[in-house]
């Protein structure tokens, strides 16, 4: 009895004929999106940081896409456009929303203040031990059991 490779190889859930298979080296999508192809995200990236051309005050100057967009968007809730307004308080509570949590993140809660004291206390009194010890490699009278 003569033991085949494709013999043991037994075809069901997970495991195609071995004739419907992506042969070697060969992609499932060759045609698929070429390489160095930009995604959405870099699209509206790349959108909103170009510089743009506006006149403000009778000067002419230039702006990133985003900041032109938003500087609109705020003069339309200055002139009483109410979608506008809506859109600008959202944009602004969003914002007081992320900041507020990023000072949250920077502070300590009461439990990590004790903790960092008495850690630095102790590298403090550790700093004083090893200065006061004349030979490194001797334990002080302290740590001797």
């Amino acid at each position: 009895m003569s033991s085949d490779k494709s013999e043991d190889y037994k075809v069901g859930y997970g495991k195609p004929p071995k004739s419907g298979q992506f042969q070697p080296g060969k992609s499932g999508n060759p045609k698929g999106r070429p390489k160095g192809s930009l995604d959405f995200q870099t699209y509206v990236q790349e959108m909103l940081s170009k510089r743009v051309a506006i006149t403000e005050g009778g000067k002419r100057k230039h702006v990133s896409a985003l900041q032109a967009t938003l500087m609109r968007l705020t003069e339309k809730s200055l002139k009483g456009d109410q979608r506008a307004m809506e859109k600008v308080l959202s944009l602004a509570s969003d914002m007081a929303a992320e900041l507020a949590a990023k000072q949250e993140e920077k502070a300590l809660s009461k439990s990590d203040a004790e903790i960092l004291a008495r850690f630095e206390e102790g590298l403090v009194l550790n700093a004083g031990k090893s200065n006061q010890n004349d030979h490194p490699g001797e334990p002080d009278a302290d740590d001797r059991d």
